[in-house]
C-alpha cells in the first residue's frame, strides 16, 4: 500500500490486534507503563462462538506468581468459581480429586513415582528445569509417570503421544487450587470496558484492509476498514492470530506474514452440551472433570473428554479433542457423540445422557467459522510456528502459546512487553539526548 494511499491517520505507538481477549492484558500493561496503546477488536471477523466456545474447557490453576494487573485481567470478565476438590481426573476405577480430603492417601498409594508428584505441586518443575528426573523419566513405566506426561498433553497445543508427552511445553500445576467460570457475553464486554478504563483505546472494524510498509523488514500501519476506516500508525504491531486465522480475515494480510500458508491444525477442541437427569450422582458431579477411559490409549476423541458444569443444573458441556480435518463432518460428529454418550453411561449409567446441541461445526460452514478455536498442532510442524519476518512485529495467539493456560498466555507477553518497553526507553533517551544538543546550540 502507498503513502498516497491513506484514508486518515490515527497516531498510536503500539498496536495490538485481538480476538477473544487475548491481547487485553498486554496492552493494559503496555499502557499503565506509559506507552500508547490500540486494541483492534477482530473477533466478529472471526466466526459465530458462543462465550463458552471462546472460554474453552482448560480452567485456571492459581499461581500465585502472577502480578497485580494480571490478577485485575481474570477478573475483568466473569467470575472465577475455586473447585473444593480441585483438579479431578476421572479413571475407569474411580476419580482422582487432587485437593480432595482423600487425594494425599489416594496419589501416594498409587504406583506414580514420588519425583512426579513433587514436580506437580506448583507446576514449575517440569523435564526441562529438573535434568534428573529427564534422566530418569524413560526408565520409568507409564504407570509411574502418566500424570507427568497428562499435565504437559491437558491443554498443550502439540499434540505428542501419552509417554512422550513431558517433551514438549510445559507442565500445568495439577495440585494447585483449580477455578473454572461459567462465561458470558457481558462478561466478554465487561473486560472491553475494563481495557478502556486502562487508558487503551478500543476499535473493533468491520474488516483488515492491508498493511503499510516502510521498508522490507518494517511495518508501518495497519488500514482497517467500517465506520472508523483508514490507516492506524505504529511503532510496533502485536499479532495475536494464527496464519489460520490471519488468512481468514484478510488473505492478504495473511500472505505478509505468513507466506507459506496457513498453518492447519492437527486436532481441534470441539463441545457438545449435554444434559443430564436429574439424580443423586448428577447432583455430586464435580463441577469439571476429566474423564479418560484408558491411559494408554490415545489422549483423544471419547477416550478424553473434559466434561464442564453449565450455569443450568441438568446441563454439561463436554469438550473433546478431535481430527480437525473432521471438524464440518456432520456424520462424524454425530458418531463421535453417541460414542461420548456411551462413556458416560458406562460411569453412570442413571445420568441418561442426551445431546442438547453439537459443535458449532455442525450447524455452520467454513466461511461462517473460520479457524478452530483451540487447534493442537503436530509435532512435525513446530518449527514453523511463531516466526516473524518483520522486526517490529511480534506474534502471539495459539501457534506462540505452549499450552492454554494463563500462565501460558502471560508469559509469552511478558517477554515482548519488557522489548517494548526497553524500545520505549531508549526512545525517550535518544529524544532527551536530541533536545539537549538543540538548546546547546
Amino acid at each position: 500500500m502507498r503513502r498516497g494511499e491513506f484514508l486518515s491517520q490515527v497516531e498510536s505507538q503500539i498496536i495490538v490486534v485481538s480476538a477473544f481477549g487475548r491481547g487485553h492484558w498486554v496492552a493494559a500493561d503496555l499502557a499503565q507503563k506509559g506507552i500508547k496503546s490500540t486494541l483492534v477488536d477482530v473477533s466478529s471477523l472471526l466466526g459465530v462462538w458462543p462465550a463458552e466456545d471462546i472460554e474453552g474447557p482448560f480452567g485456571l490453576f492459581r499461581n500465585e506468581r502472577m502480578n497485580a494487573l494480571q490478577l485485575e485481567r481474570l477478573n475483568s470478565e466473569d467470575a472465577f468459581q475455586e473447585i473444593s476438590n480441585g483438579f479431578t481426573i476421572w479413571l475407569p476405577e474411580g476419580p482422582i480429586e487432587l485437593k480432595g480430603p482423600l487425594s494425599k492417601f489416594k496419589i501416594e498409594n498409587s504406583e506414580l513415582h514420588s519425583r512426579i508428584q513433587e514436580s506437580l505441586q506448583d507446576g514449575q518443575v517440569g523435564v526441562k528445569k529438573s535434568p534428573s528426573l529427564s534422566k530418569n523419566l524413560r526408565s520409568l513405566g507409564f504407570q509411574k509417570n502418566w500424570l507427568l506426561h497428562l499435565s504437559h498433553q491437558i491443554a498443550g497445543t502439540t499434540y505428542i503421544s501419552n509417554a512422550r508427552g513431558a517433551q514438549i511445553g510445559s507442565a500445568l500445576p495439577l495440585f494447585a487450587p483449580f477455578l473454572m467460570r461459567n462465561a458470558t457475553r457481558f462478561g466478554v464486554e465487561r473486560s472491553i470496558e475494563w481495557l478502556q478504563t486502562k487508558g487503551v483505546t478500543v476499535i473493533r472494524p468491520k474488516a483488515l484492509v492491508d498493511i503499510a510498509f516502510s521498508s522490507r523488514k518494517q511495518i508501518e500501519g495497519v488500514e482497517i476498514g467500517g465506520e472508523a476506516h483508514g490507516v492506524l500508525h505504529l511503532d510496533h504491531l502485536i499479532w495475536t492470530l494464527s496464519s489460520e486465522e490471519t488468512h481468514f480475515v484478510s488473505p492478504k494480510i495473511g500472505q505478509y506474514f505468513f507466506p507459506i500458508g496457513a498453518l492447519n491444525s492437527e486436532w481441534s477442541w470441539v463441545r457438545y452440551r449435554l444434559q443430564f437427569e436429574e439424580c443423586f450422582e448428577r447432583d455430586h458431579l464435580p463441577g469439571h472433570c476429566l474423564l479418560i477411559n484408558d491411559l494408554e490409549s490415545p489422549w483423544t476423541h471419547e477416550n478424553f473428554i473434559v466434561l464442564q458444569k453449565t450455569g443450568v443444573p441438568d446441563q454439561y458441556d463436554a469438550w473433546a479433542r478431535l481430527p480437525s480435518d473432521q471438524r464440518f463432518n456432520k456424520e462424524y460428529l454425530v458418531m463421535r457423540g453417541e460414542k461420548i454418550l456411551s462413556k458416560i453411561r458406562e460411569r453412570v449409567i442413571k445420568l441418561n445422557p442426551q445431546i442438547l446441541s453439537y459443535p458449532q461445526e455442525y450447524y455452520y460452514t467454513y466461511s461462517q467459522l473460520g479457524a478452530p478455536r483451540y487447534p493442537v498442532y503436530g509435532l512435525k510442524k513446530k518449527n514453523l510456528r511463531g516466526k516473524s519476518r518483520y522486526r517490529n512485529l511480534h506474534l502471539d495467539g495459539p501457534e506462540v502459546w505452549k499450552d492454554y493456560s494463563w500462565n501460558s498466555y502471560f508469559s509469552a507477553q511478558e517477554e515482548f512487553s519488557c522489548d517494548i518497553e526497553q524500545w520505549w526507553k531508549n526512545k525517550l533517551l535518544k529524544e532527551a539526548k536530541n533536545a539537549r544538543k538543540d538548546l546547546q546550540s
